[in-house]
């Protein structure tokens, strides 16, 4: 049974608040995401260090910083199909995010990159519009910007991200489906204000962003090793 195991290598956030936000994830993935995909919800648990990991687990690690570029976070497939993701704290907490209980917060980009790499581990799948468009399965990415609290035994709210559920992916969904998990859209591949999409167009990829999408994380979006590139 696959594993998510997360590691703190932040000088920003103490151990026990990166504990905390895997058991908000944890929590998520059991309650919230894994039923919304029709999941077995897998363990999602906090490790001192990745050699802790037991083989084959799925480690996302909490950096202070990206070492090529700036990026909140992102998760990826290395050639050898080891599954890693990384999330970076000191531009969450540098564009007015916190550690763990603001709308945006180092626990709510963690939790965007676990949710992602539940439903599409091997970053490789897309959704066919009937268009000629295909859209990443990047469950979070359409309600970036939204996140919604998950009470933690002993400590209170931590912030996790929101996500679209498989309707939002499905150009046949009825009107009255939920399209995502705090009922921000209301169709097939809408995305809220501060949302982006990454699609395939004959064989190119391109972004698309809402309305709103902050001008610092679109940035984020162009460099080469920003989550548009590794997915």
């Amino acid at each position: 049974m696959a594993m998510i195991t997360v590691v703190n290598k932040s000088t920003l956030c103490a151990d026990e608040q990166v504990l905390n936000m895997a058991r908000a994830c944890a929590l998520q993935v059991a309650h919230d995401a894994a039923p919304q995909w029709g999941q077995v919800p897998i363990p999602v648990v906090f490790l001192e260090n990745e050699q802790q990991a037991p083989p084959g687990a799925w480690v996302i690690a909490v950096l202070d910083d990206e070492e090529q570029a700036d990026a909140l976070g992102w998760h990826t497939e290395d050639q050898g199909d080891k599954i890693y993701g990384r999330v970076f704290a000191r531009p969450i907490l540098a564009n007015g995010g916190d550690v763990l209980s603001r709308p945006l917060s180092v626990a709510s980009v963690l939790s965007h990159e676990v949710l992602e790499t539940l439903v599409d581990p091997h970053v490789n799948l897309w959704a066919d519009a009937g268009n000629g468009t295909g859209y990443a399965l990047e469950v979070c990415d359409p309600v970036e910007s939204d996140s919604y609290p998950i009470a933690v035994a002993g400590v209170g709210n931590v912030t996790v991200s929101n996500f679209v559920t498989p309707h939002w992916f499905d150009p046949q969904a009825a009107d009255y489906d939920q399209f995502d998990f705090t009922g921000r859209v209301h169709k097939p591949f809408e995305l809220t204000d501060g949302g982006y999409v990454i699609i395939r167009q004959e064989g190119k990829i391109a972004q698309q962003f809402g309305a709103g999408y902050p001008d610092w994380r679109k940035a984020m979006k162009r460099v080469d090793t920003a989550r548009s590139a590794r997915r």
